[in-house]
């Protein structure tokens, strides 16, 4: 009769944590140390840093930060919607002279969500250029500049030149020029970009263009005015 056959010794396991388990802290820490070299070159850990005049955390473009005690009026636009181009032509140069005269304190934020729906980076790339010409003392006249050329077919996007010309319209030259097109080229302020689409989407706004006088909404009333009525601001802030 066949013996059965003998019992296999038992080998001891050796005593520690499994080799995936160092495997998975390894991993979290190189995630975390690249978390932390990311939030220090943003500056303050919570937002990208923008251009001259702009504010903390995507709050957008001040044309006149100097200005207290005065209505803050808040424009939000993307470059590429037909409407905000019709504001501009409407009722732009009275939202720029009120702030030039010292009787609103101006904020612009550039939106970019409509590259989503029309596939291109056109908006983006516009709102980049309108912060890089805050650093150079332009927006005002740039963004009028911009809204001009705003293609007849919504889609058609920008072209980096399409910039260029609004800038030098609005009477940049020699190393004003060249800062500005660097900045333009190499997208200097994607990042805030980026932050005033998110900064705009968690306060509440969703489509442009949309103004707002100390936090408040305009009507849909008043906006139409705007839209058609170069003397309908001056009536929107008596109204306030």
């Amino acid at each position: 009769m066949a013996r059965p056959p003998a019992p296999k010794a038992k080998v001891a396991k050796k005593s520690g944590p499994p080799g995936g388990l160092i495997g998975v802290v390894a991993a979290l820490l190189v995630a975390l140390i690249a978390v932390i070299v990311y939030l220090a070159a943003r500056g303050d850990g919570l937002t990208a840093a923008g251009g001259a005049n702009t504010l903390p955390e995507g709050g957008g473009i001040v044309v006149n930060p100097e200005m207290s005690d005065v209505p803050e009026v808040h424009l939000y636009e993307d470059f590429q919607c037909p409407f905000c181009g019709q504001l501009e032509q409407a009722s732009g140069q009275a939202f720029d002279d009120a702030a030039a005269a010292g009787d609103i304190k101006l904020t612009y934020t550039f939106m970019s969500f409509l590259d989503g729906s029309l596939n291109n980076e056109a908006s983006a790339r516009a709102a980049n250029a309108a912060v890089c010409s805050a650093d150079v003392g332009i927006v005002p006249s740039f963004v009028e500049g911009v809204f001009a050329r705003q293609p007849e077919v919504e889609g058609q996007g920008y072209e980096d030149q399409d910039f260029l010309a609004a800038a030098a319209d609005s009477g940049i030259e020699g190393t004003d020029l060249e800062t500005f097109t660097t900045c333009v080229q190499q997208q200097t302020y994607a990042d805030y970009v980026g932050d005033m689409q998110e900064r705009a989407s968690k306060d509440g706004v969703t489509s442009s263009p949309v103004v707002m006088v100390d936090g408040e909404k305009i009507s849909d009333e008043q906006l139409s005015s705007l839209l058609s009525d170069p003397n309908a601001l001056s009536d929107i802030l008596a109204d306030q």
